[in-house]
């Protein structure tokens, strides 16, 4: 299960696309911002838990360093490996992601095709996220 915590509802749209249409394997979950993922956290059992959590930087409520944070401090959620998404070129961005122990950190896709390769990676990874394109790189 992959959980994809994005407010753009036409970002969202366009992932679930790309899991209909190309990762039809791997179920999906969307939530609009990290209070709403965090809140589903608290009722859901082990044995749903998602594989991966990819997390927005910038949304309103829980911004995704937020969330990141909420997610490392609770014992049952450390182990889920979080991967950073923004379309923001700042180093400083990645350098705060990993120092809040996000998995990985990748420039956010903007089109079909772009998202088709990231989701499709991330989902072939199964938690080794070291080969995934990160800022400044050309994506494999």
């Amino acid at each position: 299960m992959v959980y994809i915590v994005d407010d753009g509802a036409d970002y969202r749209f366009l992932v679930q696309q790309v899991f209909t249409l190309f990762l039809p394997q791997h179920p999906v979950r969307f939530f609009a911002d990290g209070a709403n993922l965090v809140d589903a956290l608290n009722s859901l059992t082990r044995d749903v838990w998602p594989e991966v959590i990819v997390l927005d930087v910038d949304m309103p409520r829980l911004d995704g360093f937020q969330t990141l944070v909420h997610l490392k401090q609770h014992s049952d959620w450390q182990s889920v490996p979080v991967v950073m998404m923004t379309n923001r070129t700042d180093r400083d961005y990645q350098q705060e992601s990993f120092r809040l122990g996000a998995s990985a950190f990748v420039p956010k896709p903007m089109d079909l095709l772009g998202i088709k390769t990231v989701m499709t990676q991330l989902c072939e990874r199964s938690g080794d996220f070291a080969s995934l394109p990160r800022l400044n790189q050309p994506a494999a």
